[in-house]
């Protein structure tokens, strides 16, 4: 999506916001729309079937791991175990009008782009809309919340900066999606995004070079640090959260992840906690973020994460209002108007 795009959904959905839940009532009456969750949830969960049955619609909740055979690609088939992705696009879509799917990690074996290939399979054979709730590379209904929220904190988001940092925690299991899709929806909107992580934890290349280029379009500034405080100094927001070393992923469905390297990777580096001296270092009345659940006395501290500063439950309380626009945007977008 454009960033032209991106910020005119933005303001629709901070508009559609405004108007939930009366004058939303009805807005996906009839529609039904079929959540595969390869993976635990929450927020993703109750925030999609919440505002999906708020506005009339109904939620048919499927487990691919053991309620059905399992979607799968040709290369992951397993007689009478699993069924072709294809196959199950092509049904689902005949019965109502849109797939949700969550899928990163272990039910890839965690090579890495293996969900997103899984995503786009389904897209490929439904006929109906694919909602991306979250794969291995984007998180984009997230991202939508977060920025949402920094609108509505901050007001005009072009120029404003913020910090988006790597934090240690004790489980490696968590995928770059969420940095990612943060880092190109903000330099869509215009906002000044610093980068800070430990040398081990570079995002994908190819979204890097996205983000350079949705920079330029947007006259927004890209940097890199691997400096926690050097990330956080003057910063509008401090949006901190641990995520995984591509680099000790697997290149192949088998192959186990290097397990040895993800740790040499995190130990060194468990000072990266954001803290009260830590926001001390960002700009007067900066805001925390984190897209939950956090890991608390790890990534952050509970006096952050609970305190003025924090605009986490907020930012949480978004991801129903983003998702509601994501899904009238994309099943009756004159609602949105």
């Amino acid at each position: 999506m454009s960033a032209a795009a991106y910020r005119t959904l933005l303001e629709a959905a901070l508009a559609f916001k405004h108007r939930y839940p009366l004058h939303t009532d009805g807005a996906l009456r009839g529609r039904t729309i079929y959540f595969l969750f390869y993976n635990a949830s929450l927020r993703t969960r109750s925030s999609f079937q919440t505002g999906l049955s708020r506005m009339g619609g109904h939620a048919v909740v499927l487990d691919p791991l053991n309620g059905i055979y399992t979607p799968a690609l040709p290369e992951a088939e397993i007689p009478y175990s699993t069924e072709r992705v294809a196959d199950v696009a092509r049904v689902l879509s005949s019965y109502g009008d849109a797939i949700a799917i969550r899928m990163y990690g272990a039910p890839t074996g965690w090579v890495y782009g293996a969900a997103h290939r899984h995503l786009e399979a389904f897209a490929q054979w439904s006929r109906v809309p694919v909602i991306n709730m979250e794969c291995d590379r984007f998180h984009p209904c997230q991202a939508l919340a977060d920025v949402m929220t920094m609108r509505e904190q901050l007001g005009e988001l072009a120029g404003r900066r913020l910090c988006i940092s790597w934090a240690y925690s004790g489980s490696w299991h968590k995928p770059v999606a969420v940095p990612q899709s943060l880092l190109l929806a903000a330099l869509k909107a215009g906002m000044d995004v610093t980068l800070a992580h430990p040398a081990p934890f570079g995002l994908d290349a190819q979204v890097m070079t996205a983000a350079a280029q949705f920079a330029g379009q947007t006259g927004a500034r890209l940097r890199v640090t691997h400096d926690l405080r050097d990330g956080v100094t003057d910063a509008h927001v401090v949006y901190a959260k641990s995520w995984c070393s591509l680099a000790a992923l697997p290149q192949r469905r088998g192959d186990p992840v290097d397990e040895a390297a993800m740790r040499d990777a995190f130990e060194p580096h468990r000072d990266w906690c954001v803290d009260a001296d830590i926001m001390q270092r960002a700009a007067p009345d900066a805001g925390y973020l984190h897209c939950l659940p956090a890991d608390r006395g790890q990534e952050v501290m509970d006096d952050v994460i609970d305190g003025p500063s924090s605009w986490v439950f907020q930012q949480a309380g978004n991801r129903l209002h983003a998702q509601n626009a994501v899904m009238a945007h994309l099943l009756n977008p004159g609602c949105l108007a």
